[in-house]
């Protein structure tokens, strides 16, 4: 059985840690160490480096939520968690190697229970503690910032932290700073669960995988073409090109007549081939070499029954994005595309799939124009964005997008920040949209 690549994600010590652990695995997984000098280079890592590993291991909770700012990204991502084992140890070093009290403290990253409870644990009092919590990501810097103050102030004696640079960079001004690593214990528990991925990994790639292909408009092109060999042959090329593709992801092919044709294989090879559900080569050589428009829906299933009518629901969802799309929908019934655009989105088809509906009728726009929306709200977040920035995404007129601010602003979608200096012409109009809400 093949063994899968597990990415070890941290900083050099962190790393070498986690892989003389992970040797107790070696059947199971391919260590693939990756290692940082820095938290804030995960996005970049997991876009310079996806193909890669197969799971994502992180050193701790710091880089795994930074690793979660990087979107439509498929794989999965764990992290090892800093348990109270983690804290005994730093513990430790401050009183035994330091030979400092355990009186007056500054923490990041842990929540106030969880330090209280490692006091009541080792029957200790809870000494004066300061913590600097946060949602989402943080910037080393703001966190030296943040313990440098306190000690500056004389209100803490030792520094706990998370981050291996703050940790270096109050070290190297003399401040008594210590780092949380993972615990063998935790690491062992974090290789347990990937185990459990890779099991449920393996028995996704064996799913089957159908694709329902067709020509679209066939019956307009039977109606126009000059003789009813010049559809034939159209047909020929695009079954040698489906050969191929049935080739390449070791699968087969069988025209249904009509301009239809169907691809058998499995789940594995569709996501080696399209890089995760986001890219499928076979749509540059059938723009390259026909003057069709061919849409595809691609569905995965335990059983053929399952996958095939996926299939069908997925060539549904293409055919609603225009002309040449392709959808994929997944054995639970997530939607996945268009593929090859800029506008991919994930969803669930159903209660989801209503409420797009009703959301393209409200702010009266296609489908593709609502995905190529979502796409760009998830891709601005928390920024502010223009009317000119708006139209410009969505390849739409600077009327039609105040039209769709203007309604987003009314359904509490979207919220007006203000105006902004622009140059020399007039201050620009910004909003802030309401993303979670827009995107749940």
């Amino acid at each position: 059985m093949a063994r899968q690549r597990l990415a070890i994600v941290g900083p050099a010590d962190s790393v070498n840690l986690i892989l003389s652990v992970a040797r107790e695995k070696e059947e199971i997984f391919v260590p693939v160490p990756i290692i940082y000098r820095e938290a804030s280079e995960v996005p970049e890592i997991l876009w310079q480096r996806t193909g890669e590993a197969d799971i994502w291991l992180f050193s701790g909770i710091v880089p795994y939520r930074y690793a979660l700012t990087v979107p439509r990204w498929a794989k999965p991502l764990l992290y090892i968690p800093h348990t109270g084992s983690s804290l005994y140890r730093v513990f430790a070093q401050i009183t035994q190697r330091a030979g400092l009290p355990l009186d007056h403290i500054s923490f990041d990253t842990f929540s106030r229970w969880e330090i209280e409870e490692t006091f009541r644990d080792i029957d200790q009092p809870l000494p004066t503690v300061f913590i600097k919590q946060y949602a989402g990501v943080i910037s080393a810097g703001e966190l030296t910032a943040f313990h440098r103050e306190l000690w500056n102030n004389g209100q803490t004696r030792a520094v706990i932290t998370c981050f291996h640079k703050t940790c270096e960079e109050l070290s190297s001004l003399g401040i008594p700073a210590f780092r949380i690593w993972p615990t063998r214990d935790s690491i062992r528990a974090a290789l347990d669960a990937a185990t459990r991925v890779a099991e449920s990994m393996r028995f996704l790639e064996a799913q089957i995988a159908v694709g329902h292909i067709a020509i679209d408009g066939y019956e307009n092109l039977v109606r126009e073409a000059s003789s009813s060999y010049d559809v034939n042959r159209i047909e020929i090329r695009l079954y040698e090109i489906l050969i191929d593709f049935a080739q390449q992801i070791g699968g087969s092919v069988i025209p249904q007549g009509g301009g239809q044709y169907i691809v058998f294989t499995t789940r594995g090879r569709i996501a080696e081939l399209t890089k995760d559900f986001t890219v499928l080569p076979i749509l540059d050589t059938i723009t390259q070499k026909l003057r069709v428009h061919v849409s595809g829906g691609i569905g995965f299933g335990a059983t053929a029954y399952q996958a095939e009518e996926n299939a069908h629901m997925a060539h549904g969802l293409a055919h609603r994005q225009g002309p040449g799309q392709w959808m994929i929908v997944t054995d639970d019934r997530t939607a996945i595309g268009p593929l090859n655009t800029v506008a991919q989105l994930r969803y669930p088809v159903g209660v989801g799939e209503t409420k797009r509906k009703t959301l393209a009728k409200r702010l009266q726009v296609s489908p593709i124009t609502l995905d190529r929306l979502a796409a760009f709200i998830e891709e601005t977040a928390a920024a502010t964005v223009g009317i000119e920035e708006v139209a410009s995404y969505l390849e739409i007129t600077s009327r039609s997008a105040r039209r769709i601010m203007s309604t987003l602003r009314n359904m509490g979608l979207a919220h007006y920040c203000g105006d902004e200096a622009s140059g020399r012409g007039r201050p620009r109009k910004t909003y802030r949209f309401a993303s979670e809400r827009i995107l749940k």
